[in-house]
């Protein structure tokens, strides 16, 4: 009479083992591809801040003074930043700021972004 064992057999113990090994290496591919985007949206972040902090001391003197200019923001010695703008004739008393933003990604390319907001000077 033969006796059933319990256990896994090596077979199974193999398969197992592969599973999981596959699972890890998508789990350690997806948390990489994780990290990396959230450089690039911290990167983000402070182009726009930046972007943000021009354009809101630009509309101030706007219907005194519209300029078109540019700047460049500086972290540590090393450009991150680089803003264009320039206003748009919309009607007579009405204008458009155009910001845009250039700044460096982890792979030393350079992207654009823009904002631009409305300017009423009626008085």
């Amino acid at each position: 009479m033969m006796k059933h064992e319990q256990g896994f057999t090596i077979v199974e113990v193999i398969v197992a083992i592969m599973v999981l090994t596959v699972g890890l290496l998508a789990l350690m591919n997806s948390s990489a591809l994780v990290t990396r985007m959230i450089a690039q949206g911290q990167r983000s972040a402070v182009a726009a801040g930046d972007g943000a902090r021009i354009l809101d001391s630009l509309r101030t003197n706007a219907c005194a003074v519209r300029n078109n200019g540019t700047a460049v923001m500086w972290r540590g010695g090393t450009p991150v930043d680089s803003l264009n703008w320039h206003f748009v004739a919309d009607t007579t008393n009405h204008w458009r700021l155009v910001l845009s933003s250039k700044y460096k990604t982890r792979q030393n390319k350079w992207r654009r972004d823009s904002m631009e907001t409305f300017i009423s000077c009626l008085m």
